[in-house]
């Protein structure tokens, strides 16, 4: 899904499309896009720079940071984003940004890719940690089980084995 610069010069543009998962280019196995992911966008010029608001909502799978069973999450998108041509600014050499910089996209030629925008905003509402639920206990460190699952017979204290001569003065000593 693409917006054509040019159009713009006729007035605002609204868009509803779908962006296929080839165009995102999230090179992870771990992340399933479940459903389609379909973006309504409004884009409009102001003076030198172009304006694209819209939002997108839809789920992905993903594994538990514990257990790895598969997690759903929701990805709620709403956007406001402001571009500007790359040939108005001739860059060369070491470029200092500005404070009004870090508000502003660029995109080259007459096309402002959308896929760009739901990738990044893939990315960000990705959880740092998903759970299958608040009271997952995960996988067993030693045999590997589904802690959920079934229970396993492993020791819960390791201790390392450079380590085991403290454990024993720690153990004669009685506190």
């Amino acid at each position: 899904m693409r917006i054509d610069v040019r159009e713009l010069a006729l007035g605002s543009l609204t868009l509803t499309g779908e962006v296929p998962l080839a165009d995102l280019k999230l090179n992870s196995s771990d992340v399933y896009v479940l459903g389609k992911i379909v973006v309504n966008l409004r884009a409009e010029k102001q003076a030198q720079k172009i304006r694209v608001r819209g939002h997108f909502a839809f789920d992905i799978e993903l594994p538990c940071a514990r257990c790895l069973d598969p997690v759903k999450a929701p990805i709620l998108a709403e956007f406001d984003q402001f571009y500007q041509s790359n040939a108005d600014h001739h860059l060369t050499g070491e470029i200092e940004l500005q404070e009004k910089d870090t508000g502003v996209a660029f995109f080259s030629g007459e096309f402002i890719e959308v896929s760009d925008i739901v990738r990044e905003h893939i990315l960000l509402g990705l959880p740092m940690k998903p759970v299958c639920r608040e009271d997952c206990k995960g996988l067993c460190p030693y045999c590997g089980k589904n802690r959920n699952v079934e229970v396993c017979n492993c020791h819960s204290l390791f201790v390392d084995p450079r380590l085991a001569p403290l454990l024993q003065v720690r153990n004669r000593m009685k506190f």
